[in-house]
């Protein structure tokens, strides 16, 4: 069977309208709706397991300037007549990804948030038209618009622009932010930090707190980075990460999703290989593979550029700067770090007590942290399915194996090779 798959989507919309293969995970949207409703979640997953995605399935399914119909079509969620009626493109939605707000100074970074902001402001054009909002909100959009707010303002813009749209559409808005700790992540290690993190505390409070003009907040991300924040909105939020038993199997591939793409491919006898390379991962209880390491491995068979002879690649390998630094700020400091990395290069577990509301800040302070930003950017998974005191660890796969091995590897020959 021929089947279109492209792994490098992002946008849930442009996936379904290329009629790209997709495994169906609108079940996610119901769970959230209907069963596990809060004001303000946090989706915590590691990197290329699909959070974006979700993100932008979600918006796409509530934004009430757009008909979803097409795109949901034929798909899980369209089977529950109460998410149906009661939300598909019946909200206002205010949709921000924060993945390229970072840089070399504060004043970049800033700036990059600025137009993170204006953007979203074109989006909202029409606002300045509708006679249902005030004049001077009007005149506070067109200086966000252009750039020209100060801090101040552009922290409460979100909040200012679902006023905005409550006023104008008579509903409550859906506020939805993608890759929220990227810019904390980014700026980890330098003087900047403490800025930049505060800035998003302080925006995150904004839109978390009570706000009657919003009727939730989702964010997406790797860490839980923000809990006991000295802004109080912010620790309103409620955090699913790798450890919490809701949502386990709503992002990332399952075992019987795995099973069908294979079969869809024509490749269900390399599923053994598959899961020897991506599989390993436990989120709450259950049992998942990485997406992006599946569809890349089984594009590159179908499309002829995998090679037998060289066998299955790790594609995480160089893809997330940011953990490797996390890494490369262990390596060589203390004897139990690196005796712990050898055992899990060995194949072994390591037990640990894990956290998964870890700030990016505190992650340099103990070993016990290290392995909690491990586990939760996914270089490393519990092997039990329950949470337990000490936490059992290990390397997830063989793709990640090599990514390890590859770090540890170039820390030490760098030591070697400047002294």
């Amino acid at each position: 069977m021929s089947i279109n798959i492209r792994a490098s989507f992002d946008s849930f919309r442009e996936l379904r309208e290329n009629a790209s293969y997709y495994v169906d995970k609108t079940g996610i949207i119901e769970e959230y709706l209907i069963d596990k409703f809060d004001k303000a979640v946090l989706f915590s997953r590691p990197r290329r397991f699909g959070k974006t995605l979700t993100m932008t399935m979600f918006r796409d399914f509530l934004d009430i300037r757009q008909d979803s119909k097409d795109i949901f079509k034929g798909l899980k969620v369209m089977e529950c007549p109460d998410v149906v009626n009661g939300y598909m493109n019946r909200y206002p939605v205010v949709f921000l990804s924060l993945k390229e707000v970072f840089g070399s100074t504060f004043e970049k970074i800033y700036r990059n948030f600025q137009i993170v902001i204006a953007s979203i402001c074109d989006d909202n054009q029409d606002l300045l038209k509708s006679d249902k909002v005030s004049e001077v909100h009007k005149e506070f959009f067109k200086n966000l618009q252009r750039k020209e707010s100060g801090e101040e303002d552009t922290i409460q813009a979100i909040a200012l622009i679902c006023k905005m749209l409550r006023d104008h559409f008579g509903k409550q808005v859906f506020v939805i932010i993608d890759e929220y700790d990227v810019p904390m992540a980014k700026a980890l290690g330098t003087p900047e930090y403490d800025k930049v993190r505060d800035m998003i505390e302080h925006m995150l409070s904004y839109v978390c707190k009570t706000n009657d003009n919003i009727k939730a907040v989702m964010l997406s991300g790797c860490l839980y980075t923000v809990k006991n924040s000295t802004y109080t909105g912010v620790n309103n939020i409620i955090p699913y990460t790798v450890l919490s038993p809701n949502y386990g199997a709503s992002i990332g591939f399952t075992s019987a999703d795995v099973k069908k793409i294979l079969e869809d491919a024509g490749l269900s006898d390399r599923y053994d290989i598959v899961t020897e390379w991506y599989d390993g991962y436990i989120f709450g209880r259950d049992k998942m593979y990485c997406p992006w390491d599946v569809l890349s491995y089984v594009r590159s068979v179908l499309d002829g550029s995998y090679s037998e002879a060289m066998g299955p690649k790790s594609y995480w390998v160089n893809t997330s700067e940011t953990t490797l630094n996390i890494i490369h700020g262990f390596l060589g400091k203390t004897a139990d770090i690196n005796e712990s990395l050898e055992q899990l290069l060995a194949g072994k577990t390591i037990d640990c007590t894990v956290s998964d509301n870890l700030p990016y800040h505190r992650i340099h302070e103990s070993g016990e942290n290290l392995w909690s930003a491990l586990l939760e950017t996914g270089y490393l998974s519990k092997t039990v399915t329950e949470e337990m005191p000490l936490m059992p660890l290990r390397i997830p796969n063989k793709g990640i194996q090599i990514v390890f091995r590859q770090e540890v590897w170039n820390y030490f020959k760098d030591k070697v090779d400047n002294v």
